[in-house]
């Protein structure tokens, strides 16, 4: 007997809008478990807001919203601006329909056309690596907590962004400017 093949019909892409909050925390928690708030890359987004232009909601054609991206600002050794990716979360009963494929692409456009340079996250490399993610991009930059190290990946927007990048990743600091230290 052949499975039938589900098609995911009309998709839009739009910007998160507030009324998709509760949705979103209800579908990561389903994708990533209650435990997700204690994990390194969770540390780095407390108290720091999303860069807004960069979250966006994948809505079906019942108008229903069934996956969602996030991005935030990080700073890499307090001297190099990048993205932190994530999550990307899908409701469990349409992953694989290409939904989070569709946001990847979007976000990582939409990141390049704002002018970011680099994306840093934390995922598995047998899905991320088809959008240019790599392990060796994120070999001489450290998370401040544990994390499996194949799935610390980097992405290079504009070539050679990651060349001379190193240290540790640290949470965005408001006014930050290239060349001024962090207030201590």
């Amino acid at each position: 007997m052949e499975t039938p093949i589900r098609d995911p019909g009309r998709l839009r892409l739009l910007r998160e809008r507030v009324r998709d909050g509760e949705a979103i925390e209800g579908m990561n928690e389903a994708a990533f478990g209650p435990d997700r708030q204690h994990k390194t890359v969770y540390r780095l987004r407390e108290d720091v807001k999303p860069i807004k232009e960069l979250c966006f909601v994948a809505i079906d054609q019942k108008g229903r919203m069934v996956a969602s991206i996030r991005n935030w600002p990080i700073l890499i050794n307090e001297r190099w601006p990048a993205v932190l990716l994530g999550p990307l979360a899908i409701a469990p009963e349409l992953r694989g329909l290409g939904y989070g494929k569709a946001l990847m692409w979007h976000s990582m456009a939409q990141s390049r056309m704002l002018g970011h340079s680099r994306i840093i996250l934390v995922g598995d490399p047998e899905y991320y690596n088809q959008f240019g993610f790599r392990r060796d991009l994120a070999l001489n930059i450290q998370l401040p907590g544990w994390v499996e190290e194949r799935r610390f990946l980097a992405l290079e927007l504009v070539a050679g962004a990651m060349i001379g990048v190193h240290g540790m990743i640290g949470k965005w600091q408001p006014g930050w400017r290239p060349g001024r230290k962090r207030k201590k």
